[in-house]
């Protein structure tokens, strides 16, 4: 089952998306605390939306955080997909069915796309196989 969390519903679930999030946008410890505490405010304020996945028994096996942005450039309104999270390995068929849940909120959203990224070459075959296509890529150098 894939439940849309109210911003009500976030302290109770907060440990689980703080350790989700941080672990699916792998921040760095010392990015921590101010990466921790802007999703929470964003959470809390409904300016971040949190999906989670539920087993037969309720308990939590994934979660998925999102953001309704605009393109600074285009003006078109998406659905970012900041931080996807699974504590069990799930079969295609949940992940259909968050990307359903999902993509129902973005359409509701009036979004013209969906956006995701993610660094774990493990979690670039789901997008794909939901129709998602690489748009690009992006690099970086560390100078310090």
């Amino acid at each position: 089952m894939i439940v849309k969390l109210l911003s009500s519903q976030i302290p109770t679930f907060w440990n689980a998306i703080k350790f989700g999030a941080s672990q699916a946008d792998e921040v760095d410890e010392k990015d921590l605390p101010p990466y921790l505490n802007e999703m929470l405010h964003a959470l809390l304020g409904d300016k971040a939306q949190c999906f989670v996945a539920l087993d037969d028994d309720r308990v939590l096996i994934g979660l998925l955080v999102t953001r309704v942005q605009v393109d600074k450039i285009t003006n078109d309104k998406y659905l970012l997909l900041q931080a996807a999270y699974a504590w069990k390995k799930s079969d295609m068929s949940k992940w259909t069915e968050m990307y359903n849940a999902f993509r129902a909120f973005a359409e509701k959203e009036k979004c013209k796309y969906i956006l995701f990224s993610s660094r774990n070459p493990k979690m670039w075959s789901r997008p794909e196989a939901l129709g998602f296509k690489e748009k690009t890529r992006t690099f970086t150098l560390n100078l310090v």
